[in-house]
């Protein structure tokens, strides 16, 4: 006669079997969370870095950092936007990056100083920013700093590459229009 407190081998195999199928079927959806969690954490970073573009706007007559640039080892003769902004240098690693550019580079995200310094644009006792007359873009739709790869999506994805805007919020390719 059988123990009623024991479990027969098929029994214990069937078990595992199920509790295998559901970590097989979980596992996907946590790996796509934590990604999520990760572009959070990017959005987060990309928000942080424009408050403090804000901050030194207020500081400098209404104008974003001047002769900067993020591609340091290209362009060595500009000031690094890391060094520009009072933060703490890890608010420029996003958390997707995996092509090593904070190490060479200092940052993971494109600083748009072309955009930025068109002419027009230059420190000639303008008030503002003449973006328009270039068809850039108009206000909240001016891209500031950008990520430098499409980390958060596959690769093409128009949803893989966030942006910082020149009023301070922080979208996605794919929902610029």
């Amino acid at each position: 006669m059988k123990d009623k407190g024991q479990f027969t081998l098929i029994e214990l195999l069937v078990v595992i079997g199920i509790i295998g199928v559901i970590a097989a079927l979980v596992t996907p959806a946590l790996q796509k969370a934590k990604k999520a969690g990760t572009r959070v954490a990017c959005v987060s970073n990309l928000k942080q870095i424009g408050i403090a573009v804000h901050a030194y706007a207020q500081s400098n007559n209404e104008w974003f950092p001047w002769n900067c640039t993020s591609q340091k080892l290209a362009m060595p003769e500009r000031t690094p936007i890391t060094d520009a902004l009072d933060l703490n240098h890890g608010v420029f690693k996003c958390p997707n990056e995996d092509e090593g550019l904070f190490e060479s580079e200092g940052t993971s995200y494109i600083w748009n100083w072309m955009q930025i310094e068109l002419p027009g644009n230059g420190r000639l006792g303008q008030d503002s920013y003449d973006i328009a007359p270039y068809g850039v873009a108009g206000p909240g739709k001016f891209p500031v700093m950008l990520d430098a790869g499409t980390y958060h999506g596959p690769a093409g994805s128009g949803l893989a590459v966030n942006i910082l805007f020149d009023d301070g919020h922080v979208g996605d390719a794919g929902a610029t229009p």
